[in-house]
């Protein structure tokens, strides 16, 4: 059993209350009968999550998870073998009663992640319906749970990511991003998504400014030096900032497949089914996970940057893009050349690298989520 913060991102459902054009979990119209049971969510997710890592947490995602019926069931039994759960919801089946039936079925070990693709909706169509963030956080607070944001980045959302980001973290709530793929919906969107210019220009200034996405974003340039010093040497279980996909996190499918990564989902990528293998023996052993967990596996100028312990590039788009798992991240602008280059981003991100982990080490409820005991 291994004692770093592990992450299992398990989309329970297809379903959703909402349309979103480019959903990128969408499927057939019947869903329903081919996703875990609640048995098999417990003993064949749950389970074998608790029995891989020490310092677990599951995901519950969608679709819309709240849709499932067995929801609470499956959310107190996660929080009977010790584990928190996060909650991916897009906020609208929420209200001051279920959040309180919520806490009671967790023991108050839960955290809401809503996701967002802007404060301002972009002048389209193609944009996510019914989350609205100002709302959502009065009442959370109300309630007095954990919540935090997390944005699709998309070419449509670009002109607003930084008002979004600046609003949202405004009153020290974190805010994460994720890239869009060309998965489920989102097939038919491959121009959505943002380019190497894209994020040199307008998402990297943007995510470099705000510490409080650090927990995983790529490009990523802190020096292994100093992440070792403000990092790996404090209390706190994560092993590594930048792309953690089959190293400190993981996706599984309603159906029950597993992946290194959510976007990587429905593709070649995958690493089996919990039907058919155990989630712990995939998590020990599968190549593919074997593989990514060595950074001198990666490929093109990935595999020649100095910061490839540190970032790692993002390993989805490395698939969606250029068609492996391993290959370069394809919207990163830094140049390793010989490997000896430095990025001029290094001392900022070393400096907020410390002040994150300051963040991590004093506040609740991530010191006790990512702290060591």
């Amino acid at each position: 059993m291994i004692s770093n913060f592990f992450l299992c991102y398990f989309e329970t459902t297809r379903r959703c209350n909402l349309s979103c054009p480019y959903c990128m979990t969408a499927s057939g119209p019947d869903v329903a009968s081919v996703e875990l049971t609640t048995d098999e969510a417990k003993h064949l997710v749950i389970d074998e999550v608790n029995k891989y890592s020490s310092r677990a947490a599951i995901a519950f995602s969608g679709g819309e998870f709240l849709m499932r019926e067995d929801a609470h069931d499956l959310l107190a039994y996660n929080a009977s073998v010790g584990q928190w759960s996060f909650i991916n919801t897009n906020g609208t089946l929420l209200d001051k009663t279920r959040i309180k039936d919520i806490k009671k079925a967790t023991d108050e070990r839960v955290t809401f992640v809503f996701s967002l693709d802007s404060i301002t909706p972009p002048e389209s169509t193609i944009v996510r319906e019914g989350t609205d963030p100002d709302a959502l956080k009065a009442l959370c607070k109300e309630m007095d749970v954990p919540h935090f944001f997390v944005v699709t980045i998309t070419k449509h959302n670009l002109p607003q990511l930084r008002d979004t980001f600046e609003h949202i973290t405004a009153d020290g709530t974190p805010v994460l991003r994720s890239p869009m793929v060309p998965r489920g919906r989102g097939a038919n969107f491959r121009d959505l998504m943002f380019d190497r210019e894209d994020m040199e220009s307008v998402i990297h200034p943007v995510l470099r400014e705000t510490w409080l996405s650090y927990i995983s974003f790529t490009p990523f340039f802190a020096a292994s030096r100093v992440f070792q010093k403000n990092w790996l040497k404090t209390k706190i279980a994560i092993r590594q900032l930048g792309c953690q996909a089959g190293r400190g996190y993981i996706g599984i499918s309603p159906e029950g497949n597993v992946a290194p990564c959510v976007h990587l989902l429905d593709t070649e990528a995958e690493c089996g089914n919990v039907k058919d293998t155990p989630l712990s023996d995939v998590l020990e052993s599968h190549p593919i996970l074997q593989e990514l967990r060595s950074r001198n596996n990666l490929q093109g100028k990935c595999g020649q940057c100095t910061y490839k312990n540190t970032c790692g590039g993002c390993r989805a788009l490395a698939y969606h893009q250029n068609g492996h798992y391993l290959a370069e991240d394809p919207v990163c602008f830094f140049e390793p050349g010989n490997g000896k280059n430095r990025s001029e981003h290094e001392k900022l991100q070393n400096d907020r690298v410390g002040t994150f982990a300051d963040f991590i080490r004093s506040t609740h409820p991530w010191n006790e989520i990512f702290g060591r005991g």
